[in-house]
């Protein structure tokens, strides 16, 4: 076999070459399932204006990102509990943090940070990836 194998050195080399490459489709992890919840009706809410004592209003549209089917039926399950937590988190905010755009990730890590705690409490398990705002209106 040896003898065969010498006489065709270009064939040798390119079953050589196959079997040493790793096989990249078997090896890859499938990508993780991604899905988002969409907290609806937007959140309506105020927050106090210092010097004037005046409210000012926000709405804001929240999405969640979660991974999978099941967390999404979680969060639908444990909508009061999510709309109420939003809205202290965002009524503690003050105007200079609600008006400030770099804020708003620490915004959005206040909730998820709140929000992480109430649902691994209450289903004992992380349920929320990502807190996201597609709408973040001030006045």
């Amino acid at each position: 076999m040896t003898m065969r194998l010498q006489r065709y050195p270009i064939l040798t080399s390119m079953l050589l070459i196959l079997f040493a490459l790793p096989n990249s489709q078997a090896e890859e992890a499938p990508p993780p399932e991604v899905h988002y919840y969409d907290l609806d009706p937007n959140i309506i809410t105020n927050y106090q204006k210092p010097p004037s004592r005046r409210l000012g209003f926000i709405t804001v549209d929240v999405q969640f990102q979660v991974s999978s089917v099941a967390n999404l039926d979680t969060l639908e399950y444990h909508k009061p509990l999510i709309e109420d937590a939003l809205i202290d988190v965002i009524n503690s905010q003050s105007e200079a943090d609600i008006k400030d755009r770099t804020k708003r990730k620490d915004i959005q890590a206040q909730i998820k940070v709140r929000l992480t705690a109430l649902l691994q409490e209450e289903t004992g398990a992380p349920v929320i990836e990502e807190v996201l705002f597609t709408k973040f209106i001030y006045q």
